[in-house]
């Protein structure tokens, strides 16, 4: 049975969520339920199957109960691959995709977000006050993506494109799986059916909702992601090899 288990990473605030019932629900609706791991490693206080960073004892569980269940079991998280995982990604054992948003639109929806935080008295994203900070936490955060775009096998997911052009992603979800199902009905049933998390729900909101100047100066920083793996996205490879070189290729750093 290959793969045995099915990463779901994604950044925060790049519809996360979303991509992880897309793939949640094709293995479920195609009979290969999806229930939650009772294992440690898999957070106590969600249904679904999160996981943070993972040791070798953990994996060999989580290895141990997707052969006992005979299918793969898709686990969400927000971490970096821990070397563990990025060996049984690499022996084809399990395979991932990693969720990312244009970061001037990140900026905006983290932004709100810790201004909800603030305002009913919660922890998420609440120290995040200005445009600097927020982005202090994302080039942390592209570092982590790139360290699963490293990975052989991993989907990259544009949030445009699950969030307002979801039947296209499905359909490679559903190849890649090798699961038979109509990719139209099953993104209608994520959509209106899971709970996704959406907030606002609107497209490309930094033309409208920031200045001209900070727009500029987050594009300058990302460009070169920027320009392979949104404007030029459709140009990646699909063939399961290793989207990005060497370590410090695209690695992310705050301006000089």
């Amino acid at each position: 049975m290959q793969p045995l288990l099915y990463f779901s990473y994604g950044m925060t605030k790049t519809g996360s969520t979303l991509a992880f019932q897309m793939v949640r629900s094709a293995l479920d609706l195609c009979g290969y339920p999806q229930d939650r791991v009772d294992l440690d490693v898999v957070d106590s206080n969600l249904r679904q199957n999160f996981v943070n960073h993972i040791s070798d004892q953990q994996l060999e569980q989580l290895k141990s109960e997707a052969k006992n269940r005979g299918y793969p079991i898709v686990l969400k998280t927000h971490t970096r691959p821990d070397p563990c995982i990025v060996k049984m990604i690499q022996s084809g054992e399990a395979i991932a995709h990693a969720g990312y948003r244009d970061p001037r639109d990140m900026v905006l929806s983290m932004l709100d977000h810790a201004e909800k935080s603030r305002a009913e008295g919660l922890s998420g994203f609440g120290e995040l006050k200005t445009i600097e900070q927020t982005l202090e936490n994302i080039r942390g955060q592209f570092n982590t993506l790139t360290a699963w775009l490293r990975l052989p096998g991993t989907m990259p997911l544009y949030f445009e494109d699950i969030a307002f052009d979801t039947v296209r992603p499905m359909k490679k979800i559903l190849e890649r799986l090798k699961l038979k199902f109509d990719p139209d009905l099953l993104s209608d049933i994520v959509l209106k059916q899971r709970f996704t998390q959406r907030n606002k729900g609107v497209r490309f909101r930094y033309p409208n909702e920031m200045s001209a100047e900070n727009s500029a100066l987050i594009a300058h920083e990302f460009e070169p992601f920027i320009s392979r793996f949104i404007d030029n996205r459709h140009m990646l490879a699909t063939d399961g090899r290793v989207l990005l070189p060497p370590p410090d290729h695209l690695r992310i750093t705050a301006p000089v």
